[in-house]
């Protein structure tokens, strides 16, 4: 996608302007330019060749020099009207998201992983779902054998669950095994984050009331289009039960906005439920999450997971000089033809 922006569009009213007065100065020129012929004549004897051989050459050059002086008229008012080419360009940038130490306070963590089609989207690299999961690993890894940890990935149905367990090597497998549902992303696809987030909370309701410390990390772009009885209805309930329950949903958003993904329903989830609402290309807000959720695990040593971020810029193009480059062509074209047809600059 391209397009041209102009810093002072109202000079291009002037144009007409501009485009009479050149007229007026050809019309004008070309009766000077006739006038002074009759001065340039050769004798009688030769006056007819002359007339049919350089006439027909002045005729049609002024046609030419007429289109020329058009062209560089308009040339010179787009110049003057400041003409930028937009175009977008892609950067990519790779966050280094490191996880301080925290005490460990016991408790039970179930990780709620959106597969549907839109995450496989490669917005971030290698994709949504692949990045995430690589930061999954890396945080199970480093949990505290004193946490239970629970998997359920979901779309428009639940696609796998996996109870609560200590068995670190379990919970890593099952996340590395999480694939892409094979549709077209939102054309073809049906995600229900508020069923996932129900499937979470029959996991963890019957340890809510004890002791131990609870809390859902959901991982989404966000995008809902199914549920019961409708997409957001199906999510607001959820984090209605979660509220009762007093379960923190920490929410992970994977994306860039706009594109496939819906940050805000993320946040509003965090919110209402007294979690903590996580941006993937912010890794200031990352740090603060993961300082946050750091209370349910204690490293057994400083680690950091590196993410992808690719981000499309606008790059600007200044026209200006080109189009006056291109005018004094033209002028120094105009400028050849006279003096060849006319012995004359103008």
């Amino acid at each position: 996608m391209a397009l041209i922006e102009l810093g002072s569009p109202e000079l291009l009213f002037l144009s007409p302007l501009f485009i009479a007065l050149t007229l007026m100065g050809h019309y004008f020129a070309q009766k000077i330019k006739r006038s002074l012929e009759v001065f340039h004549y050769p004798p009688v004897k030769r006056l007819s060749r002359v007339v049919v051989k350089k006439g027909l050459r002045r005729s049609q050059w002024r046609g030419t020099s007429l289109a020329l002086k058009l062209v560089i008229i308009v040339l010179i008012t787009f110049s003057l009207a400041n003409p930028v080419f937009i175009s977008l360009g892609e950067i990519s940038e790779k966050v280094e998201v490191p996880v301080v130490m925290e005490k460990d306070l016991a408790g039970q963590i179930i990780l709620a992983i959106d597969v549907s089609p839109s995450m496989g989207i490669r917005d971030v690299s290698p994709s949504r779902l692949d990045a995430s999961k690589n930061i999954l690993v890396e945080f199970v890894e480093n949990s505290s054998e004193n946490v239970g940890v629970a998997v359920v990935s979901f779309e428009s149905e639940i696609r796998n669950t996996f109870a609560v367990t200590g068995d670190k090597s379990k919970v890593v497998s099952a996340i590395e095994d999480l694939v892409v549902s094979e549709s077209l992303p939102c054309l073809e696809e049906r995600t229900d984050i508020g069923y996932g987030l129900q499937t979470c909370l029959n996991l963890l309701t019957p340890s809510v009331s004890s002791n131990k410390s609870s809390a859902i990390i959901l991982v989404s772009d966000g995008f809902a289009n199914y549920g019961f009885p409708d997409p957001f209805e199906s999510v607001f309930r959820a984090t209605a039960r979660a509220k009762n329950l007093n379960v923190p949903i920490y929410a992970l958003h994977i994306g860039r906005m706009g594109q496939d993904s819906n940050d805000e329903l993320m946040r509003q989830i965090a919110d209402e439920t007294k979690g903590k609402f996580m941006n993937s290309t912010s890794s200031e807000e990352l740090r603060d999450v993961f300082n946050v959720i750091g209370k349910y695990y204690v490293p057994a040593h400083e680690w950091s997971s590196l993410v992808e971020i690719k981000t499309t810029i606008p790059v600007k193009t200044e026209l200006r000089l080109v189009l006056m480059v291109v005018a004094a062509g033209f002028v120094v074209a105009l400028w050849i033809g006279n003096y060849r047809h006319y012995k004359t600059s103008f």
